[in-house]
């Protein structure tokens, strides 16, 4: 029977293939068939225990949303260059042969001088990190991006302060979330600061603040949020709920906030760049304060009281083979405190979770942060627990890319973990005297190594990967992911 569906195929590409036109067709065909063979063949071979048949960790991860259960995915591409707009279109099907769309992409922008007004969904990174990052502590490419409303900065602006140069560049958003588990379409209020001070010609440094907050919107514990413009005032400001709030927001801000505080220093010197950077995690005014100043102040720095991603980036323009070295660590053990202070202003920061948004830093069922972070329906001891139930994590990650070739470059991951849950977690089990799974922290190693080859027919890229997971927190796995890529020239536009 497999036989005789291969032959059929292998009749219908020859086919389509008499007509150029219809490379999008075959692509499409290509990618249903490569999925029938992943989802009931490779998956059920190569893994012997593959939780919900899912993809190898970075097959999915960092990757907007689209890719999850299964590696299908049709895409295409367009902008204009007066009114900037773009749109990407992502149809795959799952083993139930449905068909979903999704569009990361799609939006329309207009600039003025350095200012610039978006309006609708794209991917951003504003943090500083590498682009072979494990992903950013607080917006990644992991999850599907939120439409929002945005005005910014679109590159750093030179100004004085007291005759002492400086360039900033600073944003400010309105979004609109989705519907998570526990939590009915909320907003997304964004902001964010950045300095930059150009030390001497060959270096910089970069010192950004970045605000996230989720607010308004209807949870199943508290029910409807407030969302009066009053509100949206006191969330910008970062104040306290009214008298009518709930108790702990009217200790704490109004809203679920987190944060980065990011530091970045860079250096150019000849065909060498260096970079290094620092992310540091808040989920409260302490955390961003109090506690993260009392830390440095102490120079705890890197012990495990001292929470953040560090990272350092290499880039060697001289070098083809290998172009862009990067080297993470996270830690995030500590979290201002493994008590919480009686009155909730100090401890226990429990990162990307809420007492109210109990769904956490989520859209659309994944990380909004870094992927390393384990959201619980995604993990198979705690499928029924729909909020993340891994945020105090060690890891490595080590990024290499370059190129073999003009027309062949390479990728290569490699991904350490050691994972303890969460604080909540840990009380909870041990005063109900079970096991927690994370006491003495699940050890978990991730690597991914991607091929792409350019132009290897006319307008037509492909770059093959393999995914490798070892280790008990995501179960061991692997697959090999084949895409596609067709560029219309003539129009303008990628498919």
């Amino acid at each position: 029977m497999k036989l005789q569906l291969i032959l059929i195929i292998t009749q219908s590409i020859i086919s389509i293939l008499k007509n150029k036109y219809n490379w999008v067709i075959f692509v499409f065909i290509i990618n249903i068939f490569s999925n029938t063979l992943y989802s009931k063949t490779l998956s059920e071979y190569l893994s012997s225990q593959t939780y919900n048949k899912s993809l190898s960790f970075w097959h999915k991860a960092n990757r907007l949303g689209a890719l999850d259960k299964d590696p299908v995915i049709f895409s295409s591409n367009f902008s204009s260059n007066n009114l900037k707009y773009n749109y990407s279109l992502s149809i795959y099907s799952n083993r139930y042969k449905q068909i979903k769309f999704v569009l990361p992409i799609g939006y329309i922008s207009r600039s003025t001088n350095n200012f610039e007004l978006k309006i609708g969904r794209w991917s951003e990174i504003i943090t500083n990190e590498s682009s072979l990052s494990s992903g950013s502590l607080l917006i990644s490419k992991n999850a599907l991006p939120i439409p929002k409303i945005s005005f910014r900065h679109k590159t750093y602006k030179n100004i004085s302060i007291f005759n002492f140069p400086l360039s900033i560049k600073i944003g400010v958003s309105h979004g609109w979330m989705s519907k998570e588990n526990y939590i009915k379409a909320p907003f997304l209020h964004e902001k964010y600061l950045y300095i930059k001070k150009q030390i001497n010609n060959q270096t910089n440094l970069t010192v950004g603040l970045v605000d996230e907050a989720m607010w308004g919107g209807e949870t199943e514990s508290h029910g409807k949020q407030a969302d009066s413009f009053s509100d949206f005032i006191r969330v910008i400001t970062y104040s306290s709920a009214a008298k009518s709030g709930i108790p702990q927001e009217r200790i704490n801000s109004l809203g679920n906030h987190l944060g980065v505080w990011d530091i970045s220093i860079q250096r150019i010197q000849k065909n060498l760049e260096l970079k290094l950077y620092y992310q540091h995690p808040f989920e409260d005014r302490s955390g961003a304060y109090q506690y993260f100043f009392d830390e440095i102040k102490a120079l705890k720095f890197p012990s495990k009281s001292l929470d953040g991603l560090f990272g350092i980036e290499m880039i060697n323009n001289k070098s083809k083979f290998l172009q862009l070295f990067l080297y993470e660590y996270i830690n995030t053990m500590n979290q201002s405190g493994r008590e919480a202070a009686s009155d909730s202003t100090y401890g226990w920061d429990n990162y990307y979770n809420h007492y109210i948004y109990q769904s956490g830093w989520v859209n659309q069922g994944r990380v909004i942060g870094n992927p390393l972070f384990t959201l619980g329906s995604n993990f198979g001891h705690y499928s029924n627990s729909n909020y993340i139930i891994n945020n105090r994590i060690k890891a490595h990650h080590i990024g290499l890319s370059g190129n073999l070739s003009n027309k062949h470059k390479y990728k290569l991951f490699l991904t350490y973990s050691k994972n303890y849950g969460i604080y909540y977690d840990k009380n909870r089990f041990y005063n109900e005297k079970k096991i927690y799974d994370f006491e003495r922290g699940i050890k978990q190693f991730s690597s991914l190594f991607e091929l792409s080859f350019n132009n290897i027919l006319k307008n037509i890229d492909i770059s093959v990967s393999y995914s490798l997971d070892r280790g008990k927190l995501l179960n061991d796995n692997q697959g090999f992911l084949l895409v596609f890529y067709y560029k219309l020239t003539n129009l303008s536009s990628s498919q």
